[in-house]
């Protein structure tokens, strides 16, 4: 089973029903065959769609609207600079011989702070994931 981030991420931000198809086509025009996207839940902040191209990051939120009209909400980050990238890994899963997956990544210390669900994604995604992220780290 592979993951759909962009799925994933219209079904977690609360979009409102009249606004779901309109978000979901304009996030899948931004996919291309060398982004990687996934999935950012943030402490305190509306979940994020992350979008991770040529090294560089954009996050997409869709905001609750206070009285005023719905809008996605496209942020450019570009490299981050000395985040720690953690995976975490299940204790019950750590026996396996078969390469433990880890079930989360963790970001701290960088504007992409948060935490992306791994426990859909493939072990490709994964490791392409991690590459990705790795990529992102501006030196």
């Amino acid at each position: 089973m592979g993951s759909d981030p962009v799925a994933e991420y219209v079904r977690l931000a609360a979009i409102p029903p009249e606004s779901v198809s309109e978000v979901e086509k304009f996030l899948r025009r931004q996919e291309s065959g060398s982004d990687v996207l996934a999935v950012l839940e943030r402490p305190g902040e509306p979940v994020a769609l992350l979008r991770m191209h040529a090294g560089e990051a954009t996050l997409f939120t869709f905001p609750r609207s206070q009285g005023g009209r719905d809008a996605l909400h496209e942020t450019y980050i570009g490299k981050i600079y000395d985040p720690a990238i953690t995976q975490i890994h299940a204790v019950d899963d750590l026996a396996d011989a078969s390469a433990p997956k880890p079930a989360r990544v963790e970001i701290t210390g960088s504007r992409l702070a948060g935490m992306i669900n791994l426990t859909t994604y493939t072990a490709e995604e994964t490791a392409a994931l991690m590459e990705t992220l790795r990529g992102l780290v501006g030196r």
